[in-house]
């Protein structure tokens, strides 16, 4: 039996879809179910729980060979991941899965992969199996340029001459889902899986070339002033630690630190080649 957390987020949400795509029965923990409550008319088992109450995780662990971990990236993260892998390790989990991120790295200053790496280490000393899925920067991080490059012909970001590797958050999910389910789960254990879509990297003069490809004008990359866009995309955050960490990311990317590397992890394990940012753009429309 599967035990998913995050379902009520992007990342979670579309790791259910997939499973109920293939059929397969879990459990999803939240802590409120109201929130969930369509994943609850579709099948989804909902308990109710919070990360804050080990009592509550170790509740909904009961049956559980294997669980996925999924946070949104924020203040607590770091510190509802460690409570979450300490009472699972209690439990006897044998096999957690965790959404991470390829930014992970040693020698990072930034909040959100320090986050990640602090329950990557926790997990491999835990002695449970552990699998790490690391998606490389997200299409849907650009959901919001493609508006104002409609209207202006410009993308303005902060990112320099920095580089991505883009990855559709369905193919995450769906991913996710692959490897939780398959038949021999062992192979899958002590595996560090970084994974990303069919592009080549790309720097933003490249992805606004693909935007303007997609919405039939010319876009161009405008490497804008990162206090002032920090400024513009504040009210989008959920509070001045995310949007502080955010920016602290980008700039990461924008300097060369995290630069965009491609895998082929998702289309030899998929025997696909994932979603493309063109078609992405396109299924937007």
């Amino acid at each position: 039996m599967i035990l998913l957390t995050g379902i009520t987020g992007n990342n979670g949400g579309a790791t259910a879809t997939a499973l109920l795509e293939k059929g397969i029965k879990f459990r999803a923990l939240v802590r409120d179910p109201a929130k969930a409550a369509a994943w609850a008319d579709k099948g989804v088992e909902i308990v109710k729980g919070d990360l804050e109450d080990p009592a509550s995780v170790a509740a909904a662990l009961q049956g559980i060979d294997r669980a996925v971990l999924i946070l949104p990236n924020g203040e607590d993260q770091e510190r509802l991941e460690l409570s979450f892998i300490e009472t699972a390790k209690q439990a006897g989990l044998p096999w957690i899965i965790k959404l991470s991120s390829p930014e992970a790295i040693r020698g990072t200053t930034s909040p959100i992969p320090l986050a990640h790496i602090a329950a990557e280490d926790a997990i491999m000393a835990s002695g449970m199996n552990w699998t790490f899925v690391r998606p490389s920067f997200y299409m849907q991080n650009l959901r919001g340029v493609v508006q104002p490059a409609r209207e202006t012909g410009k993308l303005s970001w902060p990112m320099g001459d920095g580089t991505v590797a883009l990855t559709d958050t369905a193919d995450a999910g769906a991913f996710i889902a692959k490897i939780i389910t398959d038949a021999d789960s062992s192979q899958h254990y002590g595996q560090c899986y970084d994974i990303t879509g069919p592009d080549p990297v790309m720097n933003f003069h490249d992805i606004a070339r693909i935007i303007g490809e997609v919405i039939g004008r010319e876009v161009v990359y405008e490497d804008c002033d990162a206090d002032a866009f920090q400024e513009a995309i504040r009210p989008f955050h959920r509070n001045q630690w995310h949007s502080d960490a955010v920016a602290h990311l980008f700039a990461e990317i924008a300097n060369g630190a995290t630069p965009g590397i491609k895998t082929n992890t998702f289309q030899e394990i998929m025997g696909r080649p994932g979603t493309s940012f063109k078609e992405f753009l396109q299924n937007l429309a």
